[in-house]
This record gives structure tokens, sequence and C-alpha cells, in this order.
């Protein structure tokens, strides 16, 4: 009973927030990862994202998922656009790992970084469904951030809306946040929260929505994080890499690649959301 009251309480501070998950509007985030500005020119990376779920809730219309991961690079294009090339791995509950889907994300710039602590982007992507049961999708919607001196917060809300034979009904609204704090270049702690409201003009009861929240853990440097010109420890998408090779970290060619990682559990706050998932993030940028 009090924990049933927790989970709501939870949900309810969650939703009060306006912050409600990436990924397909059906079942909330499969993997769990937030975008940034933060863009360095000619700067490549790869990552390999994967989620663990516990506790799966009962199977309704949608079968829920056992483990799920994402193999990607990802590249700046120019200084105002990165692209990332993800494919998608999934294994729902008692079925075997299946290729899932393959998509194109992208980060668009308006303009160059600011030197306040406050940044912003706009986030747009296209997956197309491999397995007979996955819907096609765009996402789309700004990337906000707030980096001041060791604290970075990181919003993502997002429209998601699905097409093809297995599309859902309605937009979707997504969300994803990060917060961070960095103790050392290398080690940052944090929390993070991700969630689903399928169908925005017929919104399900908080119940049936997707909310998660949990600790992480980061280690190298944060990735994607914006303003990596303040540290090594805040930095992504090729921004670790600049600082380095800026304060005298890396030498000339043939230096190892910056590399991070994030470890973390996120616990469900409502019926229809996994008791837990174990995420396990982890990419170099070189």
């Amino acid at each position: 009973m009090g924990y049933q009251l927790t989970r709501r309480a939870a949900a309810a501070c969650a939703m009060a927030l306006g912050l409600s998950a990436p990924a397909p509007a059906s079942a909330g985030h499969s993997i769990f990862h937030v975008f940034t500005p933060a863009i360095e020119a000619g700067a490549w990376g790869v990552e390999a994202l994967s989620a663990f779920n516990t506790g799966l809730p009962s199977a309704g219309e949608h079968t829920p998922l056992q483990a799920a991961h994402e193999l990607a690079i990802h590249t700046g294009v120019n200084e105002y656009w990165m692209a990332k090339l993800a494919l998608g791995i999934e294994k729902p509950a008692g079925d075997s790992y299946q290729l899932n889907s393959i998509a194109l994300e992208n980060v668009f710039r308006v303009s160059s970084p600011p030197h306040g602590p406050f940044d912003a982007a706009w986030f747009t992507a296209l997956s197309a469904g491999i397995d007979a049961d996955a819907t096609h999708a765009v996402e789309f919607g700004p990337v906000l951030t707030f980096d001041s001196g060791p604290f970075a917060l990181v919003i993502n809300p997002f429209l998601e809306k699905t097409f093809g034979d297995n599309r859902e009904p309605g937009i979707a609204l997504t969300y994803g946040w990060r917060a961070t704090y960095r103790i050392s270049d290398l080690f940052s702690i944090g929390a993070e929260g991700y969630g689903a409201v399928e169908d925005l003009g017929n919104t399900p009861p908080a119940r049936d929505q997707i909310h998660r929240v949990g600790p992480v853990l980061y280690l190298g440097h944060v990735h994607g994080a914006t303003n990596g010109i303040h540290g090594a420890g805040h930095a992504g998408h090729g921004e670790g890499h600049r600082y380095a090779k800026e304060h005298g970290h890396a030498s000339a060619p043939g230096h190892l690649p910056e590399w991070h990682g994030e470890i973390g559990v996120l616990f469900g706050l409502t019926n229809a959301t996994d008791d837990a998932a174990i995420k396990f993030n982890f990419g170099a940028d070189f």
C-alpha cells in the first residue's frame, strides 16, 4: 500500500515538472540517453547504449521489453549540425533478440555557443522499423541546457509521431532530462528521468503513462554536456576532445580517444512502467 502511494506521488511530481519519455510512443524509452547542443565540427564518436529491465508490467497492448541496445556512430558535420546513425536491438519478454530499427538523429544549432550558462538547439529524428511489429516514427523538439560551474542540467521535451502499418494514434509527448554534478574531470554524479504520454489528444490516465527516474554515475567526460570549455568533465559530441587538446591533455595525431561511461538505475513511477531499468552507456569521441 505504502509503495503504491509512493509510486503515485512520485509520478505526480514528475508530471508537475511538465516533463514526460524519447522512444517508441507505445512503451516509453527503450534505451536512456539525452541530447545536448554541444557540437564540434569534424569530430566523430561511437556509442553502445544498453538497458535491462526488471519487474516488467503485465503484457497488455504492447509486449514489455526485457532488454534493449543501440549501436551508433555520430559526427559533427559542421559547427551547427550533429548527425547520428543508430541501430536498435530489442528483446521482448519471452522472446529472442531482434533487430528492431534504424534511425537518423540530428541536432541543429541556430547560432554559435553562447558565453552564458544557457544554450539551446533543435532535435529531429527519423526512425524506420525493421522488425515486422516495429513502427516508423518522426521525433522533434528543443534541446535545452543550463551549465554553471560543476552543475549542468539538460532537458529534452520532444514530440513523436508514428506512421506506417503499426502506427499509434495521435502525437506522443516524450521527455528525458539529466542533472549532473562534476566531482572531478573524469567523474560526475547525477540523476536522470524519462517518460512518455501517448496520444496528447486523448491523454491516458497517469497510471498508464511511462515515468521513471534514478541516480546515475558518469565515468570519463559527461557525454554531450554543453559548454565543454568550462571543463573536460562536462564535454561531449567532440567537446571533450577539443578541451583536451586546448589544455595539453592530448598529444598530436595518435592520441587515445576521449571515452565516457554512464551506469545507473531508473525506478518506475507508475504501474505501466518497469519496476527498475539498469542502464549501461559507453562510448568514445575521436
